[in-house]
């Protein structure tokens, strides 16, 4: 049942007390009066009332009560489910959006520390993409977006991350392999997109920085690693590659 993930535990374990506390004075008080002899007794001195027919009446009324709202828990767990989900996609071209790919690599970060298992961080970013709004338009320009985000889903393999990291960046995290270096797996990512689109007029190209994970490395550190070397081949010009 996913809406268990999104409950508020201090609210929840507050509102427990309050009811257990509430049932024991309850308790105590039942132990002194005995309600339920008096209500009956009440209902044979005004049997026109029909109090008999009430007091059942009552407990299945609770009952009801408890399944409706436990269905409503369950469909505000589904939206909030929803909305999560929303949220950690880009709408454009339907990858994880930079939020997805930063929870994400925590947990690449967190399974590196755990198996001693390396892996690499590479933003890759389209050279003068602005000059495809400027000339063709917004619409050209989501539709470049969506085909480069298309080329790179269908090239990796399910055991890699991808993600639209900001506007023509993306970001993509594949595992350390000893039979291609980082570079070469940079050389291939960047084949996939050089050349592909947009061909009969700007034929696009894009340039990429990369970084190791290294052990004890944070979330922050492979960010700005990866950022910096971007940084570095987009000064070099256009289709560079540069590792941190």
């Amino acid at each position: 049942m996913p809406h268990k993930q999104y409950y508020h535990r201090p609210t929840v374990l507050k509102d427990l007390a309050l009811m257990l506390i509430f049932n024991v004075a309850m308790f105590i008080i039942f132990q002194y009066v005995d309600l339920l002899e008096a209500v009956y007794q009440f209902s044979r001195q005004h049997e026109d009332i029909e109090l008999d027919e009430i007091i059942p009446l009552t407990s299945t009324i609770a009952l009801s009560l408890l399944v409706f709202s436990y269905r409503r828990i369950r469909e505000l767990g589904f939206m909030a489910q929803t909305l999560e989900q929303l949220s950690l996609n880009d709408p454009l071209t339907n990858l994880p959006n930079r939020r997805a790919g930063q929870i994400k690599l925590i947990s690449w970060c967190d399974k590196a520390e755990k198996d001693n298992r390396g892996f690499s961080v590479f933003q890759i970013d389209l050279d003068d993409f602005k000059t495809v709004n400027d000339f063709y338009g917004q619409s050209v320009g989501d539709e470049a977006l969506k085909l480069v985000a298309q080329l790179l889903k269908n090239h990796l393999s399910s055991s890699t991350m991808l993600c639209r990291w900001l506007d023509d960046n993306f970001l993509v995290v594949l595992p350390n392999s000893v039979e291609q270096p980082p570079f070469d797996m940079a050389k291939e990512l960047q084949q996939v997109i050089n050349g592909q689109v947009m061909p009969s007029t700007l034929a696009l190209t894009c340039s990429i920085g990369f970084t190791l994970w290294q052990k004890e490395a944070t979330v922050e550190q492979l960010f700005h690693q990866a950022e910096d070397a971007l940084m570095q081949a987009k000064h070099e010009g256009k289709s560079s590659i540069k590792g941190a």
